[in-house]
Formats: structure tokens, sequence, C-alpha cells
């Protein structure tokens, strides 16, 4: 169960609301990503992976599922 806190400068409800989510999605460990890879994550995981920057891009978008 996820605790939404008001603090005294008055947050919006909707804004308590997604910080909700994203701390409930953490609990069960997800998180939120970019659907598209910025230039320093493709460097680092072509340095992770030791491929080009077009595969690690290839498999990052297979991961998020935009390759179909």
């Amino acid at each position: 169960m996820v605790t939404v806190r008001t603090p005294s400068f008055g947050r919006s409800n909707a804004f308590n609301l997604s910080l909700a989510l994203v701390e409930a999605l953490g609990h069960s460990g997800l998180t939120v990503v970019s659907l598209q890879p910025s230039p320093a994550m493709l460097e680092a995981g072509a340095l992770a992976g030791n491929i080009p920057a077009a595969d690690a891009c290839r498999v990052y978008t297979a991961m998020v599922g935009l390759d179909g």
C-alpha cells in the first residue's frame, strides 16, 4: 500500500497521485524509461555490451517493445 502525503506547500492531487504511482512501480521492481534512448544511453549500452551504438539502439527498442 502506498501512502500519499500532502506537504505543507500543497502539491496538487494529480501530482501526489503521480508520485504514488511511480513509488508503487518501484516497489514492484519496475521503472519508467524513455521510449527512445538518448545518445548517452546508447553510448553506455554500446560500451557495456561491447557492441556498436546502432546495435545498442536495436537492443533498447526491443526491450521497451518498440520493435513490433
